[in-house]
């Protein structure tokens, strides 16, 4: 195997929001900048949401297990940009009292809502955030009619989405995800991308990181052996992958043990009329009348999207395909009233992770999708299709009170795209990571930029909050120098 040095003043592992921040911010402030990351460079032939694009920017094509009574199937990214790149952008600010109630649990300095404006703004400004110029779909528009009959709180979700009009009048929008904005922008200001570049472990000596040892497969499929020397490194992996790194690399304490999660479940809708039209991506209303323990909302109804949703149910899945002009996914989402761990095993590259859902979290899941069925009916659904082993086709309201019995363990296919809090901030060093700033307690030159950090479950689209903590604490980092 091939084998080479590099030297630099910071050395950044995993290049979603949390990274592609950190690189960016600090190669515009002149540092000597390297940015790892695991997947490919973003892949820009794949068709949005396609199978193909599955396959080449998920880790193990979206489809890994947290294991637990009930298991939790989670979606992590895994090529340059991260979550950024595959997801529909829906931008929240963090809530108010959770970010109250994180300050005073774990004793984080400087997180008042006042104090996290400018970063906000800033983030705002830089990815456009905005809502859709030219109106929302028919089937998220079904989320905000049906909130109105319930007379319950719904919005339009803002994205980091850039608009431009064509010539017939009609809009078309550009993610500003981080491969066309802080990738950019890291890049210019001489920032080295190391793509397809795998970190196997953070070498120490005392309290200090020394180097990073790093697997690299060039484009002719050759792997070479990096040793990437630095002054500082952030660990910006991931909720899952920046835990399974460091206690790789012997770093253990209070890294691993609190991982919290959105858990989902997903209800595919038949409607009389059309709702889902495929140029549209993922709609953008959401009911906030239940927030933080409850979210509403509308999921991505591609075919290949609409295929997996439908597999638990007996009948053929292309007959029912034929319908999916009339169909869309809805969901309800809650918070996780348990923390997970994650763990490395022996001789295996891939962690074992493992979060218990509890009976609260199984009613609470319930709960949402009698609330959402109600909805759903009140606007014309024919049909829906629960998320439950051995549950019938619901085809009238009153039918919608199995749910409330509680989902049953084993049975119920929930999933998460939202993943935090494995390696939480704060000063409580009793079960804090890492300092109010992401500097590792008890290390002088390793900190975390990411979605670990999040002390815990947000009850909104995490990454609002993740880019803000970011910028937050480069801004701190630089000043502190």
């Amino acid at each position: 195997m091939l084998e080479k040095k590099i030297d630099c003043e910071v050395l950044i592992i995993g290049s979603g929001p949390g990274g592609s921040i950190t690189a960016a911010l600090l190669a515009e402030a002149g540092r000597d900048v390297v940015l790892v990351e695991e997947g490919p460079s973003s892949v820009k032939s794949s068709k949005p949401y396609s199978l193909d694009e599955m396959n080449q920017k998920y880790r193990n094509g979206g489809l890994t297990p947290a294991f637990g009574k009930t298991k939790i199937t989670y979606i992590e990214p895994r090529c340059m940009g991260g979550g950024s790149e595959i997801n529909a952008g829906l931008y929240h600010r963090p809530l108010k009292e959770k970010l109250d109630e994180w300050r005073a649990d774990y004793q984080i300095d400087n997180l008042e809502d006042k104090a996290l404006i400018p970063f906000y703004t800033a983030n705002e400004r830089e990815l456009s955030i905005s809502t859709v110029p030219d109106g929302a779909g028919p089937a998220s528009m079904k989320i905000q009619t049906g909130a109105e009959k319930m007379k319950w709180e719904a919005h339009e979700i803002p994205r980091w989405w850039k608009y431009s009009k064509n010539d017939d009048g009609s809009f078309k929008g550009t993610r500003q995800s981080m491969s066309e904005t802080f990738i950019p922008r890291a890049e210019k200001k001489g920032c080295h991308l190391l793509p397809n570049t795998k970190v196997k472990r953070i070498a120490l000596q005392s309290n200090t990181g020394k180097y990073a040892l790093a697997i690299s497969t060039n484009e002719i499929s050759e792997e070479i052996k990096l040793k990437i020397y630095f002054r500082y490194v952030f660990v910006c992996g991931g909720a899952v992958q920046t835990p399974t790194l460091l206690r790789r690399s012997g770093i253990k304490k209070n890294i691993g043990d609190s991982l919290a999660m959105h858990p989902m479940v997903r209800m595919p809708a038949l409607f009389s009329e059309k709702v889902n039209e495929e140029h549209r991506g993922v709609p953008v209303h959401q009911v906030q009348e239940f927030k933080p323990h409850l979210t509403l909302g509308c999921s991505l109804g591609t075919s290949p999207f609409l295929a997996l949703w439908l597999a638990d149910h007996p009948g053929n899945i292309r007959d029912r395909l034929k319908h999916w002009p009339n169909m869309a996914v809805y969901y309800a989402a809650t918070i996780t009233q348990k923390r997970g761990t994650i763990r490395n095993l022996p001789w295996l590259d891939e962690p074992f992770v493992r979060l218990p859902l509890t009976s609260k979290d199984m009613e609470l899941l319930g709960e949402g999708l009698y609330k959402l069925g109600r909805l759903l009916f009140s606007v014309g659904a024919e049909e829906l299709i629960p998320p439950v082993l051995g549950y019938p086709i619901i085809q009238r309201e009153q039918d919608l009170e199995i749910f409330r019995k509680r989902l049953p363990h084993g049975k119920t296919n929930i999933t998460t795209i939202h993943l935090f809090s494995s390696c939480p901030m704060g000063e409580d060093t009793r079960r804090c990571a890492v300092n109010s700033f992401g500097k590792l307690h008890g290390f002088e030159n390793i900190y975390i930029n990411d979605a670990s950090i999040l002390p815990g479950a947000p009850g909104v689209n995490p990454q609002g909050t993740i880019m803000a903590l970011a910028r937050r604490n480069v801004d701190h980092f630089l000043q502190n120098l």
